[in-house]
């Protein structure tokens, strides 16, 4: 006697009625992308109108700041207090010079706000259109994640089918890291992809990863333009649910607390790399400090996420691992994006040609103490997106390595 419980029913074929194609007509499609755009202006309308804004002015791009005092801030009734002083930004000299990047409220004739305010960036509502729901804007890209096994050296990273890495971790327990993101304008294929050059630090696999991210990313559904932009984004969850206090980019959500009146996330840059030209870099620490994530772009500190986002046996404690690498969205179905993995160009090409990032470190106590950074390095997509690693390097770049790729290429099929 058959006993398994997947047994078919003999009679399905003959009894199951004939199915045909749902289709939806191009002005029904239209209508159920329109309200979904609405949704997401409307959350953004309503952010906005809970500033409290002293004053609005423009970036020399045309980015609208709304001007807010610091306490104001969800989660600044009481400010915190940065590790240090700034530093002065570091200009690499020699044979392969590296300026740090601009960004454009440190120009000549830069309006700033009045002291004791921060700049908020308002979006261009008109110019995001998505065509998703809400809760996919909010996250970071538009697919669910699959958990990596538990001993999987990756398991710290959000996957799905649309996500592609070219990136190094170490596992490790630490209370911060630094290092230089070289910085391009990649080109991106289409608005609702991405492409990204960033640091992530991670904890508390038990419990729901949590992170701390902070790099450069051209995203035209996120920032409506096709320009890079600086940006934050945490996690307290594992990437399953965005949120206030939950997780995010930027001040799309409550959790970053802004500090500086110069630096800003979603910034525009001032100052970008160069095919066989100038290059440029963003300088950045991220640090535990007073239970507190502090992030510090070019020597200045500009702001931090609070403790009380955290779990105590999550990043509330310290990180355990900590990654720096290229991120990719390719929304392209059925095929392969040309979205560009740093500057499009593939590692070996090097020196002013392949985006890197360099000088890499992690905090290995909490009084400040680092540490060499000796990582793996790891390529999901190596049709499309490479790296090429230097961790033993002697020379004063430090751990380095060089990283990207141009998509969808005659090697790639």
């Amino acid at each position: 006697m058959a006993t398994s419980s997947l047994n078919r029913n003999p009679e399905h074929d003959s009894r199951r009625r004939k199915r045909s194609q749902r289709r939806r007509s191009d002005a029904e499609l239209g209508k159920w992308a329109e309200l979904r755009n609405e949704e997401i202006r409307q959350y953004l309308r309503d952010r906005h109108a809970k500033l409290d804004i002293v004053k609005t002015t423009r970036t020399p791009s045309g980015q609208q700041l709304d001007w807010v005092p610091i306490e104001s801030q969800p989660g600044a009734t009481t400010l915190a207090t940065p590790p240090s002083e700034d530093v002065p930004v570091h200009t690499e000299e020699g044979d392969r010079c590296v300026d740090p990047v601009r960004f454009e409220l440190q120009g000549p004739g830069a309006k700033i706000g009045p002291e004791g305010t921060v700049p908020i960036v308002r979006k261009p509502f008109a110019e995001i259109n998505p065509n998703v729901p809400l809760s996919d804007w909010l996250a970071k890209g538009t697919r669910a994640r699959r958990l990596r096994p538990a001993d999987d050296p990756r398991s710290d990273m959000p996957t799905g089918e649309t996500h592609k890495y070219s990136y190094t971790s170490q596992g490790v327990v630490s209370y911060g890291t630094e290092g230089a993101i070289n910085v391009w304008d990649p080109y991106v294929e289409y608005a609702n992809e991405f492409s990204a050059g960033q640091l992530w630090l991670s904890a508390g696999e038990h419990i729901g990863t949590q992170t701390v991210e902070v790099g450069h990313q051209e995203y035209r559904n996120k920032y409506g333009d096709w320009v890079p932009h600086l940006f934050v984004h945490y996690t307290t969850n594992h990437y399953t649910d965005s949120g206030d206090n939950k997780g995010g980019y930027n001040t799309e959500v409550d959790g970053w607390v802004q500090y500086s009146n110069e630096i800003f996330p979603e910034a525009s840059y001032a100052s970008l790399s160069h095919e066989g030209g100038s290059q440029c870099e963003l300088q950045i620490k991220v640090q535990l400090w007073q239970g507190n994530w502090w992030v510090r772009i070019n020597g200045t500190w500009i702001g931090y996420y609070p403790a009380s986002l955290f779990h105590s046996d999550g990043l509330g404690k310290a990180a355990t691992t900590v990654a720096w690498g290229g991120q990719v969205i390719d929304a392209n179905e059925g095929s392969i994006t040309r979205t560009d993995m740093g500057s499009g160009g593939w590692p070996e090409e090097g020196w002013r040609h392949a985006a890197f990032m360099r000088n890499l470190a992690y905090q290995a106590t909490t009084d400040g103490k680092m540490e060499r950074y000796n990582p793996v390095a790891w390529e999901s997509d190596p049709a499309c997106y490479g790296i090429d690693g230097f961790f033993d390097n002697t020379d004063n770049w430090g751990s380095y390595f060089y990283y990207g790729g141009p998509g969808k290429n005659p090697g790639s099929a």
